[in-house]
Order: structure tokens, then C-alpha cells, then sequence
């Protein structure tokens, strides 16, 4: 018998007796059984309505497995999905203050499906970039990184623009050369790969501060 099924019977044997004629109960000892009773029926009604509940979630579990099989395992190949990613044109050293000379780079990511057309695509980012002019040791200058939620608020979608942006500003200082390399490289949560692109830009260093060597020469 299950647990429902006993919590039915006591129940009903409980209502009888407390029914029976010529059965002198205390009121004390009804209203405790009586309090008793009602809690074991709202219990059982709980087991009823959980129990509904996960029927209901069988029952659709079955259905979305027959609609999968009916779809068969080459679905993915059919969905609009990201296969390569490419930085856009306007990649490059950026202006972040106003004042003369680049402050960071700012990096357009279109990722791209098998027809060749840009998708808003989740997934997470990470920039590095690279003045590669410098000493091997010293030459990574910046790693930059966005979850999923910072990506998805740097879409750009409108008339010839359909990218995500970012902005990459020098950690420390400018470069000391003018020539830097981003790398990027985006996670895609649909389909767990990872692509990676990567551009040479040139940017703006700021001028150099006046001194003796570098005062031109009258």
C-alpha cells in the first residue's frame, strides 16, 4: 500500500470514529484530532498536486525526445550558427579622451554563420593585444575579457552595422610602438567551440614630451 493510499485510510477510519454513536471524546482530544485530520488531508492533496506535477513533466520530457528523434542528429548542421569570426575594418587604435594620440583599441567581432551573414551569437570573449615590436617577455600589453552578459550589450545591429564592440584602453601606458596585434577569441555557447581571429592596427601614439633631444633643431 502507499503512503497515499495508508494517508487515505487513516484518514476515513478517523472520520468514523470520530462519528461513531455513543462515543463520548473530550473536546480537547476531538480538536487535536481534528487539527490532525485536516493537516493529513491537506498532505495528501500536496502528494496529489506533486504528483500531477511530475507526470506533467513526463509527459512533455517524452514529447520533446520524439520530436529529437524525429529531427534526427544532423539538426545542428540545419540551425544558423557560428562558424568563423572576423574582426571588422574599423578595428583599431581609438581616442578614447579627445587628447592627441590613441588610448586603447577598439575591436568590431562579427561572428559569422555557414552562409556567410553576421548573427548575434552568445557567447564570451577574450582580446589580447600584442605590440610584438617589443621584447618577447614584455610584449603582451593588454588581456581584456566580457562574459556572456557584458557581450550581449555591445551589439550593434542597424543599417551596414552588424557587429559587437569593444573597448580595449591601454592597461599602464602606450605602446612603444605603433604597430599592435589583436588577437580574439570567442566562446560560442551554442555549440561550445571556440574561434579565433586575429589584425594588425596601427594606432596614434601620443607625442613625445619636449626635451633637449627631442626640441627640434633651429
Amino acid at each position: 500500500m502507499t503512503f497515499p493510499t495508508r494517508l487515505t485510510a487513516v484518514c476515513a477510519l478517523a472520520g468514523v470514529w470520530l462519528t461513531a454513536p455513543g462515543c463520548a471524546v473530550p473536546k480537547e482530544k476531538y480538536d487535536r484530532t481534528a487539527t490532525q485530520l485536516t493537516e493529513a488531508r491537506e498532505a495528501l492533496r500536496k502528494l496529489q498536486g506533486d504528483r500531477d506535477g511530475l507526470q506533467a513533466v513526463v509527459i512533455d520530457q517524452q514529447k520533446q525526445i520524439r520530436v529529437l528523434q524525429r529531427l534526427g542528429e544532423g539538426r545542428m548542421e540545419k540551425l544558423f550558427h557560428v562558424r568563423r569570426i572576423a574582426l571588422g575594418r574599423y578595428t583599431g587604435g581609438a581616442d578614447l579622451d579627445g587628447v592627441e594620440g590613441d588610448d586603447g583599441i577598439k575591436v568590431y567581432l562579427r561572428p559569422i554563420d555557414q552562409e556567410g551573414s553576421v548573427v548575434k551569437a552568445a557567447g564570451e570573449v577574450r582580446i589580447g593585444l600584442f605590440d610584438l615590436a617589443a621584447d618577447p617577455q614584455d610584449n603582451l600589453i593588454g588581456e581584456y575579457e566580457f562574459t556572456v552578459e557584458q557581450v550581449s550589450k555591445q551589439w550593434s545591429g542597424g543599417f551596414m552595422a552588424y557587429h559587437f564592440s569593444f573597448e580595449c584602453p591601454w592597461k599602464l601606458a602606450p605602446p612603444a610602438h605603433d604597430e599592435i596585434t589583436v588577437r580574439v577569441q570567442f566562446t560560442d555557447y551554442l555549440t561550445g567551440k571556440v574561434f579565433t581571429a586575429q589584425k594588425l592596427c596601427k594606432v596614434k601614439l601620443p607625442p613625445l614630451p619636449v626635451t633637449a633631444e627631442t626640441r627640434p633643431a633651429k
